[in-house]
């Protein structure tokens, strides 16, 4: 069905003379019908594969074959119809899939149109489905742009499956979902290759999609370094360690990172092969290696355990941010959409708060309308004690640029700025003269911290969804801001990425005594002792301490 050979992608800047590689010799093949996932960190080339094959970006060298046809042999008319007919993509930002002025159940019928369907009352009732087993049902008459972002994840996927091409491809479909969700959407694409025969391919860096697919290919610096079914996951629980490697068209094979670690391996290594052919790796000098002991399964939480607050939690330090009866409601053909309901905190200054609840719960919205970006309904916001809500739009900026770092889910640098001249916006506004070493030195640690330094010349339209909230991170760091609210910061990285983000999240936190607000759906992130509030429905269902 779908088949890669030595697929080259070499990303060209004539401007900068530079020829950055993105896949070197990826080799890939799935049947039809199958359900396989892509894992790979941050970086490691899944959304150029998956772009390739959804028609979207050219390859440099090597073949892919889709249903039959030779991609890089199209013309662009032929293309189109590729596109239209044989493959559906539900991009990392889902707002790229949807059509944000119209409800929930007209995208549907309009995907459903695209695969020249007609809306006969079984199309209806097949969107409907699609629509319940997803656990959108209820968002149907709701306007899109509405929506939560896990909440349009879903919605574009159920898009994606009324369209009901031959091969359905997914980019970070669940980085803005918590585990229920997550589950849900897996439950439903493995039913959707199972039942219609359809092939789906998932690019994730989340590890959940381990489990529950056919198979799963490993991706790292732009080369399927594995290919893992049940059996091989199983087999790397226990000793003896059995590792199987994908053998590429070049006959080249990648060396798990653990036996690299433990032999020490770092530009040589020395392959031994006995009298019965039996191959043993050893460090070229010798260098004895490392005893390596399985390290027990990291224990995921399941639910929070809250300690209330002590009554004299808000004496320690001043108030910087106060909510009072604060109320968001979004006014839609289907009737009014209560985001948020009389929420009421207080933040004082040093505080490092969590905001979690599943999608849908009002997280990014709060987030908003406390920063400004959207208008409350009802209640008041207090700045320093002054009333923020009451402030003009151009206060409100103002306010925002000397007082705010804000980083949102889909990041929010300017497109058609490069992450490095995003940086000097915030003196561009202020009306500054640039002063270059100074802030070249200063953004350039910060680019390093969050490990984006590479991608300083880069737009945000040509990096992925991690290195774009990465760089976002950032910039919003740059002259050390007030308040930082953080909405989904960790969403599109992967597990190591993320933990590396939030150990310099809490660092900086504890260095620069920085307040920061930051919202997700994933409760691992939290650290015992630290502040909580808890989202259902639009209302703050619980507020402590973690346990």
């Amino acid at each position: 069905m779908i088949e890669c050979v030595d697929l080259i992608k070499i990303y060209e800047d004539e401007q900068r003379h530079l020829r950055v590689p993105a896949l070197r010799g990826c080799d890939f093949h799935v049947e039809k019908g199958e359900f396989v996932s892509i894992i790979g960190p941050s970086g490691s080339g899944k959304t150029t594969l998956i772009n390739i094959l959804a028609g979207l970006e050219s390859i440099s060298s090597g073949t892919v074959r889709v249903a039959g046809i030779s991609l890089e042999r199209l013309s662009i008319q032929d293309l189109s119809a590729y596109r239209l007919k044989k493959v559906t993509l539900v991009d990392q930002f889902p707002e790229r899939n949807l059509f944000l002025n119209v409800k929930v159940r007209e995208n549907l019928s309009l995907y459903s149109t695209l695969a020249g369907l007609d809306l006969s009352s079984r199309i209806r009732q097949r969107n409907d489905k699609i629509m319940n087993d997803l656990g959108i049902a209820h968002l149907a008459s709701r306007l899109t742009k509405t929506l939560s972002g896990g909440e349009k994840v879903r919605v574009a996927i159920a898009c994606a499956i009324a369209k009901n091409t031959p091969v359905l491809l997914c980019d970070e479909p669940t980085g803005q979902l918590d585990t229920e969700n997550t589950l849900k959407v897996k439950a439903v694409l493995a039913k959707v290759s199972k039942k219609y025969q359809t092939t789906v391919i998932v690019v994730t860096h989340d590890l959940r999609f381990l489990e529950g697919v056919d198979r799963t290919y490993i991706i790292k610096d732009g080369r399927v370094s594995a290919v893992l079914d049940k059996e091989d996951k199983l087999a790397q629980t226990k000793f003896p360690l059995q590792y199987k490697r994908y053998v590429d068209t070049s006959k080249s094979i990648r060396i798990p990172e653990l036996i690299v670690k433990t032999l020490k391996i770092e530009d040589q290594v020395l392959l031994e092969m006995d009298e019965k052919s039996r191959v043993i790796l050893k460090h070229p000098q010798a260098i004895p290696p490392e005893k390596i002991s399985l390290e027990e399964q990291t224990t995921f939480r399941k639910e929070l355990h809250l300690q209330e607050l002590p009554k004299d939690y808000h004496k320690k330090q001043p108030i910087v941010l106060e909510a009072k009866n604060l109320s968001k409601i979004y006014k839609t053909p289907g009737g009014d959409v209560h985001a948020l309901s009389n929420v009421n905190l207080r933040v004082h200054s040093g505080e490092f708060i969590f905001i979690v609840g599943p999608s849908g719960s009002g997280k990014s919205t709060l987030i908003k309308v406390l920063v400004g970006l959207e208008e409350e309904t009802a209640g008041e916001i207090f700045l320093l004690n002054k009333p923020f809500n009451r402030l003009s739009n151009a206060e409100k900026a103002l306010t925002r640029k000397e007082h705010f770092g804000i980083v949102m889910q889909q990041g929010n640098l300017h497109p058609f700025l490069t992450v490095e001249e995003n940086l000097y916006l915030k003196d561009v506004f202020a009306f500054k003269q640039k002063s270059t070493p100074t802030i070249s030195d200063t953004f350039t640690e910060l680019l390093e911290l969050f490990q984006i330094v590479h991608r300083r010349k880069s737009f945000p339209s040509e990096i992925s969804a991690g290195e774009l909230q990465r760089a976002s991170l950032a910039v919003s760091f740059y002259k050390t801001p007030k308040i930082l609210f953080l909405d989904e910061p960790t969403a599109n990285l992967d597990s190591d990425l993320a933990k590396f983000v939030m150990e310099n999240l809490f660092r900086l936190h504890r260095e620069q005594k920085l307040t920061i607000l930051l919202s997700t759906h994933d409760i691992n992130l939290i650290q015992k002792g630290m502040r909580v509030i808890e989202l259902v429905d639009g209302t703050i269902f619980r507020d402590g301490l973690l346990a």
